[in-house]
């Protein structure tokens, strides 16, 4: 099922459409993985986290039972369509009653993220409520998590929000716990430092890191053959696109530190650390505050009509 909207770009008389649909995570073909990772580059946050091969890889490891779906917006093109936005959601789990769709926080990441177009983020975010509000689900709101107030996509949020007439609530939300680091015991002698970049050597630098991180006990990565798994699979994604690294930290040739980086383009991130803490690391300023904003999805004074039954239904009976 599609949703179109009409976006006007600046400068030119002609009108640009938008189009969304819902999809399984499980059903996107290469094409469209592609194009995802293609609007990475313009994406108005960057963030590896919204990355499909980190996204795709949490919803086939890590749904636990959720009823999870991409949210695709689209715009014609001449020779084909180019990707706009996407946004992993959870849908409510009772399908036959009014509830919230939920920007997916997604597992090893701790935060929701979303793939909008930098060049065309309200229209985009527009076009993704009023697909919400057209569709089959009973949807009452869209919840979106982690948001900073004074970013980009907050404003772009907002926007689409007032734009349409549509009420936008924000609550403050709970900082996420810091972790601390390990204590700092290292062994007497030589360290040296190893970035591992070469795909076929990634693979044991990456089973260093599990062992180390192992220590944790019952937090750990291996403790969950599940989480483990997720885990492999995005360092080797990462890493066959050349943007995954691993730092090992040797004292006399023993690994007793590893850090995992992944990037989209640019834009580095390390993603997990695990060992020692080699250094004492001055105070820092406390993280941005953030804010969960909550969306009505029917415009102010809408009536919904009704609407015929689609293929979305399949949707909603598949558990990623």
């Amino acid at each position: 099922m599609n949703t179109s909207f009409t976006l006007i770009q600046g400068g030119l008389t002609g009108a640009v459409p938008l189009r969304a649909e819902l999809r399984h995570p499980a059903s996107l073909r290469e094409p469209e993985v592609e194009a995802w990772r293609s609007l990475m580059a313009r994406a108005l946050e960057p963030s590896v986290y919204a990355d499909p091969d980190f996204a795709l890889t949490m919803a086939q490891h890590l749904a636990d039972g959720q009823t999870l779906a991409v949210l695709l917006v689209w715009q014609d093109g001449a020779r084909a369509p180019i990707l706009r936005g996407a946004l992993p959601l959870r849908l409510p789990a009772r399908q036959a009653l009014a509830g919230r769709a939920r920007l997916w926080r997604l597992p090893l990441a701790g935060t929701a993220e979303a793939a909008i177009d930098a060049d065309h983020a309200s229209a985009v975010l527009r076009t993704a409520l009023d697909h919400l509000r057209g569709s089959p689900l009973r949807l009452v709101d869209l919840l979106w998590p982690d948001l900073r107030p004074d970013s980009a996509l907050a404003v772009a949020l907002g926007a689409a929000a007032g734009g349409t007439g549509r009420h936008l609530a924000l609550a403050e939300q709970a900082a996420a716990p810091e972790v601390a680091p390990a204590p700092l015991t290292l062994p007497a002698g030589r360290t040296s430092l190893e970035r591992v970049r070469d795909t076929a050597r990634l693979r044991d630098a990456v089973e260093h890191f599990l062992v180390l991180d192992a220590r944790r006990g019952a937090d750990s990565l291996l403790a969950d053959p599940a989480t483990a798994t997720a885990f492999r699979v995005v360092t080797r994604r990462f890493a066959h696109r050349g943007q995954a690294c691993v730092d090992l930290v040797r004292r006399d040739g023993e690994v007793v530190a590893a850090a995992i980086h992944l990037a989209t383009g640019r834009h580095d991130t390390i993603w997990r650390q695990a060992g020692l803490c080699l250094a004492h690391v001055p105070s820092q300023a406390p993280a941005p505050a953030r804010v969960e904003a909550v969306v009505t999805v029917e415009r102010a004074g809408a009536v919904r009509a009704p609407r015929e039954r689609t293929d979305l239904r399949r949707l909603l009976r598949l558990r990623a």
